[in-house]
């Protein structure tokens, strides 16, 4: 073992002596270690070789980054030469939005749509004369704004066309000599929804539905007047059933001097549940209390509400026109929703039972049985609808009734529709209002003209084909 200056003095030596003479005259150990010596020295020029070349791209990323962002940092104050940074407000919510960042900036979003309906109606029976046969051209416009006053309001104000006279219709005839087409107030509310109370929604002035109904117990063109509350609340934690609520009403419908006027109550339990994997239903059980329901059917009677016909029962009171029967509703309304393997292609199946606990005579009851499949929501979409109703004479208020329909109540009545969205605003549609009254023989029942004795009242088919475009 040789002393350790001896092995260093050794070393300098070789580093000293040429390449060549020291491959020839070194001894072999040293030659290895000049060698692993030149190798490292090799491998640190590598390395610093990667890192210039890594440096490179990362100085061109920022060149490019600098071309697209002027500046990736902004500073705090703008320099005194520079005009003052604006800040952009915030894109408007809907009214439907269920989540509101804080805090909210007043701002108010439009909304509208515009239908053109060409419209068929046809009855008959052999011999008829005077048979309805019909053809014409309706129009519907709307236009309004949504607007959020504060986080916790919002107000939503809308225009549309139609008949003053009905307010069972949206739409106006076109035909009347050019004449022009009147615009009036359809839906005028302010909503009260806490964004420390999701739970909670108020609803008050003219607004629309706010509770789960069908077409059979009031009119889809309808725009109720009053209040509304709801409660609702999610329950992540009770195994299938995902949500309950309440729902309140208070609508006034017809005001008269003297403390006389018609209102509705009404009060509605909701429950939803996960019933399967691919299935959820909904129930809703509603209770509606109808009082002075008289000052609607005198209105009927008399023309001064040309919505649709009366086909209640009615008795004379003090020399006054007035419906039999009272008219308190227990509705119960049953809704599945299936999930298909098709995301486009749900298919609904919805149950309805009506009585009226105040019905003068047992023509109080209605039933009706839904079934949809599809969706109109994006371009593509289709959707086909079927919903058959049967509802006795007194089963619900005739002035509340839909005027797509042989008649509001004493009617057996089926719905067909196709809906097809040729784009995200545009849709097309085909539905078929088929229907006959169910007994002839009651006082107030709709029967074609001079229909003879014996004979049931033929079936009455409305067709719609509208186009509508929404923005």
């Amino acid at each position: 073992m040789r002393p350790l200056y001896l092995r260093l003095l050794v070393l300098l030596m070789a580093l000293a002596v040429p390449a060549g003479l020291a491959a020839q005259d070194q001894p072999t150990g040293v030659r290895d270690l000049a060698a692993a010596l030149a190798a490292e020295r090799a491998r640190i020029a590598e390395l610093q070789a990667e890192l210039e070349r890594r440096a490179a791209v990362l100085a061109d990323l920022a060149t490019r980054l600098e071309q697209i962002v002027p500046s990736l940092e902004t500073p705090e104050q703008p320099p005194a030469s520079s005009p003052p940074v604006q800040e952009q407000p915030p894109a408007p919510l809907t009214v439907e939005s269920p989540i509101r960042p804080e805090p909210v900036r007043p701002g108010f979003e439009l909304y509208g749509d515009a239908k053109i309906r060409y419209e068929t109606l046809k009855q008959d029976f052999p011999g008829c004369v005077g048979c309805p046969d019909r053809l014409r051209g309706r129009l519907r416009l709307r236009f309004g704004a949504a607007g959020n006053l504060s986080p916790d309001f919002t107000a939503v104000m809308g225009f549309g066309v139609g008949e003053v006279n009905d307010p069972n219709t949206v739409y106006v005839n076109l035909g009347n000599n050019f004449s022009r087409k009147v615009a009036t107030w359809d839906r005028v509310y302010v909503e009260y929804h806490p964004t420390q109370a999701r739970w909670m929604k108020l609803t008050a002035g003219k607004f629309p539905y706010t509770w789960m109904r069908s077409s059979m117990t009031f009119d889809v063109d309808f725009y109720p007047e009053g209040l509304s509350e709801r409660v609702s609340f999610d329950l992540p934690r009770a195994g299938r059933l995902k949500n309950v609520g309440v729902q309140g009403f208070q609508l006034l419908v017809n005001e008269q001097p003297g403390d006389q006027r018609m209102t509705i109550v009404g009060t509605q339990l909701t429950a939803k549940a996960q019933t399967t994997d691919r299935v959820s239903t909904l129930v809703a059980v509603t209770g509606v209390d109808i009082r002075r329901p008289e000052f609607m059917t005198r209105a009927l009677l008399d023309g001064s509400d040309v919505g649709v016909r009366n086909t209640n029962a009615t008795v004379l009171n003090n020399g006054m026109a007035s419906p039999a029967s009272g008219f308190r509703y227990a509705n119960v309304i049953v809704e599945n929703v299936i999930r298909t393997p098709f995301e486009a292609l749900p298919v609904t199946v919805g149950v309805e039972y009506q009585h009226n606990l105040r019905a003068a005579s047992d023509r109080s009851t209605a039933t009706s049985l839904r079934v949809d499949a599809g969706r109109a929501q994006r371009q593509g979409d289709w959707n086909f609808g079927f919903h058959i109703f049967r509802v006795e004479q007194d089963a619900i208020l005739a002035g509340l009734g839909e005027s797509d329909w042989r008649a509001p109540s004493n009617v057996l009545q089926q719905r067909w529709a196709v809906d097809r969205m040729v784009n995200s605003n545009v849709q097309l549609s085909f539905t078929l209002y088929r229907g006959r009254t169910l007994d002839r023989t009651l006082p107030g029942a709709l029967t074609a003209p001079n229909l003879p004795l014996g004979l049931r009242d033929p079936w009455t088919n409305r067709v719609y084909l509208d186009v509508t475009y929404r923005y």
